[in-house]
């Protein structure tokens, strides 16, 4: 902290009083999530309860990431979905040890991925919703529920069976 501080200086930045800033804050908020997790890992209870917080919050981040506070409620069973069979086949096939301390890690890492494609995957029905805003209103003009209008536009057309635009039936393109 020091020395990037002294560089700052020394570079005539302007930024050292925020170096130090930054790197102490962060030195504090890792400490207090230190102690938190120390205390969680003690019990099954508490990881449990931890765990959910962890699904709450990346459901709050996803929703924001998305432009709404409103769609929590909407992506948290797309993170559940994403990530509670996917650690249970781990912890049911005994690839990891069943404590606390291992559950805790790996329950994160993969509720992490699951916020981060619930996210993109979200954008990317939002982004087609918009610029194809026409072809759903096609849909609901010839009957369609709202749900089954926003599916048939942001689904893939058939005999695609992903979004990929560099790639031509699976192969690559170049």
């Amino acid at each position: 902290m020091v020395l990037a501080a002294a560089a700052a200086y020394a570079g005539r930045l302007g930024v050292s009083r925020a170096v130090v800033t930054a790197s102490v804050r962060a030195v504090l908020q890792l400490a207090a999530v230190s102690l938190l997790i120390a205390a969680v890992v003690r019990s099954w209870w508490a990881t449990a309860g931890f765990i959910l917080l962890m699904v709450l919050v990346a459901a709050a981040t996803s929703a924001r990431r998305l432009g709404s506070w409103r769609l929590s409620r909407l992506v948290i069973a797309p993170i559940a979905a994403g990530a509670l069979p996917v650690g249970a086949l781990i912890v049911g096939a005994g690839t990891m040890p069943l404590h606390q301390i291992a559950v805790l890690p790996v329950a994160g890492i993969l509720i992490g991925g699951a916020m981060t494609a619930t996210s993109l995957a979200g954008r990317r029905a939002l982004d087609e919703l918009r610029d194809r805003h026409g072809e759903y209103e096609a849909a609901l003009a010839l009957g369609f529920l709202p749900r089954d209008a926003a599916l048939e536009v942001c689904r893939p057309p058939p005999g695609r069976r992903s979004y990929r635009p560099w790639t031509r039936r699976g192969r690559s393109a170049w």
